[in-house]
């Protein structure tokens, strides 16, 4: 196993006009690009207008998103003892779900990334229990990608009716939107998003009590968006669930228009 390749590597620092954390990359291929990350790191860049729709007239919501900065590090043909290079790179938000607290972003470059995380296959997942080893990493602070070891210690805890695992390798805020990674078959594999700390007293986060949101429900979040060609061993392609997507937004605009074309007239106030 290499920690550095496996599990640092693949870290990215996630940038927003209100907010900082990290992210973690999880496909490249062809002249696609995706990084996970938690929606509370990116919630700022998502807001919801009421707009005039002539077609319709009347007003109706709109969500806009804005561009997120995505920061890559250069570890390699770096002077022993150096902090890594880094550079930046334009991301657009695609997916997001609020209660999950996860978000995706999707790279504006056709440059393949080097380094990915490894993701298990879905029936491995319950090969990682309480006991097993541990590697945390992200952008703590904002600093560039940090490591820490410990072991998953506790799983089945539920916040927000959402499945939370914890574990004791140290996190503190920044590393939102990282991963945890534990080994399988010789090799790091990534099993889950860190998202939480416990506090005590007046808020002093507990540092090794981490919750960090499982891989388990991460693949939920990619069926419920149509992105489930992200999870391992999946059938379906970019492609067809691309066209998914499509699909349901025409259904959903044609609902739209006809429920506002049957509702009653505005009275002007």
């Amino acid at each position: 196993m290499d920690l550095r390749s496996e599990v640092l590597y693949s870290q990215i620092r996630v940038k927003t006009p209100q907010a900082g954390g990290s992210g973690t990359i999880i496909y490249s291929k062809g002249a696609s690009t995706y990084i996970l990350s938690c929606y509370h790191v990116i919630s700022g860049v998502v807001s919801v207008k009421r707009e005039w729709d002539s077609r319709l007239g009347r007003d109706h919501k709109r969500e806009f998103r804005q561009v997120v900065g995505c920061e890559f590090f250069e570890y390699e043909n770096i002077p022993h003892g150096n902090r890594p290079i880094n550079y930046s790179v334009d991301a657009d938000l695609v997916a997001w779900d609020r209660d999950h607290d996860l978000a995706l972003l999707k790279l504006r470059t056709n440059k393949q990334a080097k380094y990915i995380a490894k993701l298990p296959l879905p029936n491995d997942v319950v090969k990682f229990d309480v006991g097993a080893k541990l590697a945390a990493v992200g952008c703590a602070l904002s600093h560039d990608p940090i490591l820490t070891e410990g072991i998953i210690t506790h799983q089945g805890d539920e916040m927000d009716f959402k499945d939370y695992w914890m574990g004791s390798a140290q996190i503190i805020f920044g590393n939102s939107g990282g991963a945890v990674f534990s080994p399988l078959d010789n090799i790091y594999n990534f099993v889950g998003v860190p998202s939480k700390v416990a506090v005590v007293g007046w808020g002093s986060p507990v540092t090794h009590l981490g919750y960090f949101s499982p891989v388990s429900r991460i693949y939920k979040f990619f069926e419920e968006q149509l992105f489930h060609f992200l999870v391992p061993g999946h059938e379906h392609t970019e492609e067809i669930c691309a066209k998914e997507r499509i699909k349901l937004v025409e259904e959903e605009a044609k609902r739209t228009i006809n429920d506002d074309l049957n509702a009653p007239p505005l009275l002007d106030e």
